[in-house]
């Protein structure tokens, strides 16, 4: 019988549009006390990214979480699935592209379900170690899979930005869900490809073990992706977890 711990999580979060671009086209959405965070990465002509990733995470701020995490899941990806069909829907009769990545952890007592669909990325931090949880739904992702080029040239690559799946780019919406048990001094980050196509597994590593709280972070996170190129939106959210 596993023993139930009451795990409790500091959460904080910080979007950027970065040094190139004027509109912040990320969105996200952070609620402690439902235990529910979420990032979209909108893309599209104009304004339509950011409509996008705002519609994407209005819906899952929407989810009322249940006791059980995996009927908790199921509201959430039941809310994505209407958002995507609202989406496929509004963007019919428009010429440019619509559509937003996705990225929620959801969290109870000591475990977690990880929902996306894209590249923004789930990350755990735990005993000096950083662990990419989700795995990027993207062009140069099914490159390395197919063993086509080393995971070290991935960024450089030309197709490095092109996302396989969406909220909004196809009326079909293939959702990816995980769980894994949580322990108290894990340090839990979820980002927008803004943050790591700048900074290595290395930069972000040392900066989740440094002392201090999530929101300072979140702050050096930002500030160092701004000392880079970051021709791109960056959003960041640090969870820690404790007992």
């Amino acid at each position: 019988m596993r023993c139930s711990m009451n795990l409790t999580y500091r959460s904080s979060v910080k979007s950027h549009a970065g040094n190139v671009r004027e509109l912040n086209e990320d969105a996200f959405f952070s609620c402690e006390e439902k235990k529910i965070w979420c990032l979209a990465d909108g893309m599209g002509g104009y304004d339509a990214g950011e409509v996008a990733s705002s519609m994407v995470v209005d819906a899952v701020a929407a989810v009322t979480p249940v006791a059980d995490l995996k009927d908790s899941a199921v509201l959430v990806c039941d809310a994505l699935m209407q958002a995507n069909r609202e989406m496929t829907h509004q963007r019919l009769g428009c010429d440019s592209m619509m559509g937003s990545t996705v990225l929620v952890l959801l969290a109870s007592e000591a475990e977690c379900a990880c929902i996306w669909a894209g590249d923004s990325r789930l990350y755990l931090y735990r005993d000096a170690s950083l662990f990419q949880m989700s795995k990027d739904h993207s062009v140069v992702q099914e490159l390395i899979d197919k063993g086509v080029i080393p995971t070290e040239e991935a960024c450089q690559h030309p197709q490095s930005h092109v996302i396989t799946r969406a909220v909004g780019a196809d009326k079909h919406l293939d959702l990816e869900v995980i769980y894994f048990e949580l322990q108290a001094g894990d340090v839990l980050l979820l980002c927008s490809d803004g943050l790591y196509s700048e900074l290595t597994p290395d930069d972000i590593m040392h900066v989740l073990s440094l002392p201090g709280d999530s929101a300072y972070k979140v702050s050096e996170l930002i500030e160092k992706t701004l000392q880079q190129r970051a021709s791109d939106n960056v959003t960041v959210s640090v969870i820690e977890v404790n007992q």
